[in-house]
């Protein structure tokens, strides 16, 4: 059963379509705020933070673990970085395999599918 077929199973439309909505600005903007890091990197830290929460959030209520847990360890190593005073190159790099499983499933889920594996690479946590 692919991700859109659960979730209009289980929860209102209207609740669905929220999700989606915050998925594609989450697509349309994540690449660009880790980008921003270079320039304004509290801001930039701080959003990407933000997105990774309303992702947590969302997903746990919708019941989507993987996406859940995933957001939530995001959340957490954001949460070590949000005390830094500006951009380290292995942490953007590690924010870019971050996105790049984001992406990923949210292709997944435009073309109703199961979500794929968690890239491993993303599990290598860059000393912050």
């Amino acid at each position: 059963m692919g991700v859109q077929d659960y979730l209009y199973n289980e929860f209102d439309s209207e609740i669905i379509e929220e999700f989606l909505m915050m998925l594609d600005i989450v697509e349309d903007n994540l690449d660009l705020v880790i980008e921003g890091l270079y320039q304004d990197y509290e801001f930039n830290i701080n959003e990407l933070f933000r997105i990774f929460h309303n992702l947590k959030s969302a997903s746990g209520f919708l019941k989507l673990d993987r996406i859940n847990k995933f957001a939530h360890f995001v959340e957490n190593v954001l949460e070590k970085a949000r005390k830094r005073n500006s951009a380290d190159e292995k942490l953007i790099n590690w924010l870019f395999d971050v996105a790049e499983q984001f992406h990923t499933w949210y292709k997944n889920i435009n073309k109703n599918e199961e979500l794929a594996p968690l890239n491993p690479k993303v599990l290598k946590i860059p000393k912050i």
